[in-house]
């Protein structure tokens, strides 16, 4: 335990079975400081490491925020450096990460918690969500992967107009255009979350990781050199060639039965 008043839990991590459920525990803002992000971290390292994980579900408690960024209310008390983790601000600059994240969003992400947003593999969220970037209205610009990313996920130009603009991003909005996966009832929105994490979780381990590999590595190549880096010795590519598990699909369908992946 920590001393008397510096014991500081902005996050919960539960597991349930193969799926790794982070929610964000700070109300009213979940606000994100070094600890928040070193913590963050730590969780989805976990996650990585664990060979009987195979993906995270991340939400927030409350009904109104699920992440309002960097706590600014920190800074303004004195927290100084840039002390947030291995991998920088929420684990925003990990580029090898191999097992996916959902998002659960059931309120309001900005800042950070819609940087966070835009690195996850899915976006569910609760149908009054909203996405911003204020960062610029507020005398610097988003440092946390959102200026690259949102021009990515998103229409340039839409990009362009919630970064220069600080206007945020509705639900439908998002769905429209192809970022959020899904618009869920709130009460709803785990059950959702859980769904899509079990079927994550019935597909082959080391080819969910091998696609997360070549994704990263092929992203804005033309296709002779996607071509190129997809034969050009992957590790995870690798692994899951060589594996037993890139013949046991064949044999289940073949047996007429469900795989059993061994993640070998």
């Amino acid at each position: 335990m920590s001393p008397a008043g510096l014991h500081d839990d902005r996050i919960k991590v539960e597991i349930r079975g193969p799926v790794m459920e982070i929610t964000f525990d700070h109300l009213p803002a979940h606000a994100v400081n070094q600890k928040f992000s070193r913590d963050l971290t730590a969780a989805i390292q976990r996650l990585e490491d664990d060979a009987d994980l195979r993906c995270a579900i991340v939400t927030a408690t409350g009904e109104r925020i699920f992440c309002a960024g960097w706590d600014l209310k920190s800074v303004a008390k004195g927290e100084t450096g840039e002390d947030f983790g291995a991998y920088g601000f929420m684990g925003l600059r990990r580029n090898d990460q191999r097992k996916p994240v959902i998002c659960a969003v059931n309120g309001l992400a900005v800042g950070g918690g819609f940087e966070f947003a835009l690195g996850a593999q899915i976006v569910l969220c609760a149908p009054d969500s909203e996405f911003g970037l204020p960062e610029l209205q507020r005398g610097f610009i988003p440092e946390a992967g959102a200026l690259w990313r949102a021009h990515r996920r998103l229409p340039h130009n839409i990009a362009s107009e919630l970064l220069l603009t600080g206007r945020r991003l509705t639900a439908e909005e998002g769905l429209r255009l192809g970022f959020v996966n899904r618009i869920v009832p709130r009460e709803q929105l785990m059950d959702a979350a859980r769904e899509i994490a079990a079927r994550i979780c019935a597909s082959a381990p080391l080819a969910v990781a091998a696609y997360l590999e070549v994704l990263e590595h092929v992203e804005g190549k033309s296709d002779r050199q996607a071509w190129e880096t997809l034969y050009s010795g992957l590790p995870a590519r690798g692994r899951m060639r060589g594996s037993d598990d890139f013949h046991e699909g064949a044999r289940a369908f073949a047996e007429k039965r469900a795989p059993v992946w061994k993640g070998r």
